[in-house]
């Protein structure tokens, strides 16, 4: 009753395994993923194969998959599906491929399609190539030319069985059961091809298989000095408290294995391995020791400490240090970066302010060093209105010439200006003095009033000052204009045309009632606009007036 009840079981399991198969089989609409390269596997025949999917993970999460394996069929993309009924010699058993008693025709591509969720799955590929006898084609990776002390077999890694070794075909005596054969004093004469033949059991028949590697030797054959791969030593890894942090530890110590190395992980001279939150995983491969640790929750402590990776063989220890360190905090770049742009508009704003000073201070400068004479008599030609003006506009425009004007660019920076009725001699001709003086004069300072306009003054003499002063400054393109404004209002509609061209070019310097001070911002861009007075003059001009009027440097 019982034998019945177990046989009832596993017709269910294998049903439902073969619907839950089917239906991802049948989903053609899926296209599953081409998973690792494609892999060969070299068997001779009569012997059976245990074929696990290639992958480690389809390999091992066979909890919640399912598994279909093919066999592409020679010439064609057609696939052959193949069971899973133990009974038959081709057949699989969830992600292992069992071929039993192979035989030549069952040379070929077999795919192994695996379902890891619903509507997702992956694909990979394995040759298997069936020799008669036996064949250079059949070893496994050659040894390396150093001297091991074992050989590890390349079959039943997976399977439970005993395990017989033999050299160049012929047993070899007195060996220890086990995966490794261990070679006592390696030399020349241990070379050879040494194979292990494996015998498994498979739903209580014994099968075989076997795997063979060449062995040979170097005349002198020794390891070197451990070497450092990971991680650089001193090095800082970035780790918040919290964290899960991987450190990795890996030593090169030649190809020849070595029985006594080691490599392992250290906080502050403890050793870590066993300790709650630290996992150690140690693995080897081709002369190659890795130590990888596992900081599950990076506490304070860890933080700041130093982590030692030390590797040990048989002559010396060496290791290598690793500091976690907390990420460094923004603020401090940003208040940085803050400071900057504070100094950068600082500076600006300053420069901006005195950069009318320091063109002045470097002009003084460089005619210091470069002056030279251009011929020229004035340094300006004063143009204003002196007639048709009311009692307040003349006062202020009188005030301004023969005060300030005067008293600031002639009497203290040494400027040499020709004004009307104090640098002409009476009864000199008009039109010929204005364009004679005007072609020696180096600036045309025009005052602008309030009242003036071309209908008022169109037969004056400051007019005709005016007009060839104009000409001469837009069409000759000298002497440069210099435009002063008294007063707030001006209609600008009512001037000439030429000089309403350079108002539109240039606003006019405005000049305030009491402005008289040297340093004063207006008297500043003045001097801008105006050439460069002889240092000589300046100086000579200012002593001058420093003692006949001390009080105007405020």
């Amino acid at each position: 009753m019982m034998k019945m009840m177990m046989m009832m079981l596993q017709i269910i399991a294998v049903l439902t395994e073969s619907v839950l198969v089917s239906s991802h089989a049948s989903n053609s609409t899926v296209v599953c993923e081409r998973g690792d390269e494609r892999q060969t596997r070299g068997v001779r025949a009569g012997e059976s194969l245990y074929l696990p999917c290639p992958n480690l993970q389809c390999f091992q999460e066979t909890v919640n998959s399912s598994y279909v394996w093919f066999r592409k069929l020679n010439a064609s993309k057609q696939l052959e599906r193949i069971g899973t009924e133990e009974s038959e010699r081709v057949h699989h058993h969830e992600s292992v491929l069992y071929i039993l008693w192979l035989n030549l025709n069952d040379t070929g591509r077999y795919i192994t399609r695996w379902w890891y969720e619903e509507g997702q799955c992956v694909e990979y590929e394995t040759d298997v190539l069936v020799h008669e006898g036996f064949s250079t084609d059949l070893l496994y990776k050659t040894l390396p030319e150093q001297a091991p002390s074992r050989i590890e077999c390349p079959v039943c890694e997976d399977v439970q069985g005993s395990i017989v070794w033999y050299k160049d075909f012929s047993l070899i005596p007195n060996q220890e059961p086990g995966r490794y054969l261990r070679i006592r004093e390696p030399s020349r004469d241990s070379e050879g091809v040494y194979t292990c033949v494996c015998v498994w059991e498979h739903r209580g028949v014994k099968l075989t298989s076997s795997g063979s590697r060449r062995l040979s030797i170097a005349p002198e054959a020794a390891s070197g000095s451990p070497k450092f791969l990971l991680p650089i030593n001193n090095s800082v890894v970035i780790a918040d408290a919290g964290w899960e942090v991987i450190l990795n530890c890996s030593v090169f110590f030649g190809q020849t294995v070595c029985d006594e190395c080691s490599v392992h992980w250290e906080m502050n001279g403890i050793l870590l391995d066993g300790l709650d939150g630290y996992e150690s995983r140690y693995r080897e491969t081709d002369g190659n020791v890795q130590s990888v640790l596992t900081i599950a929750s990076v506490s304070e402590s860890d933080l700041g400490s130093e982590f030692r990776c030390k590797a040990k063989d048989s002559t010396e220890v060496i290791f290598v240090s690793v500091t976690l360190k907390n990420r460094a905090s923004v603020l401090p770049v940003l208040l940085a970066c803050f400071c900057t742009l504070l100094v950068f508009l600082l500076v600006g704003g300053i420069t901006k302010w005195f950069a009318l000073d320091l063109v002045l201070f470097l002009r003084e400068i460089s005619i210091k060093l470069y002056s030279k004479e251009d011929g020229k008599m004035y340094d300006a030609y004063v143009i204003y209105q002196r007639s048709n003006l009311d009692e307040t506009t003349s006062k202020t425009v009188s005030d301004f010439v023969n005060g300030s004007l005067l008293t600031v660019l002639e009497n203290y920076y040494g400027f040499k200006l020709f004004i009307h009725g104090r640098d002409d001699l009476p009864g000199e001709d008009c039109m010929n003095l204005t364009e004679a003086k005007i072609r020696l004069s180096r600036r045309l300072i025009i005052l602008l009033t309030p009242g003036g306009s071309a209908e008022k003054s169109g037969d004056s003499p400051e007019a005709y000052d005016l007009q060839v002063g104009l000409h001469q400054a837009l069409v000759q393109g000298e002497p440069a204009v210099i435009l002063i404004q008294l007063g707030q209002t001006l209609d600008h509609a009512r001037l000439p045309l030429g000089l309403q061209h350079l108002l539109w070019k240039s606003s006019p310097l405005l000049w305030r009632d009491g402005e008289s001070s040297p340093n004063s911002r207006f008297w500043k861009r003045v001097r801008y606009r105006m050439p460069a007075a002889s240092s000589h003059r300046r100086s000579r001009a200012k002593r001058s007036l420093v003692k006949s009027c001390p009080g105007l440097l405020v």
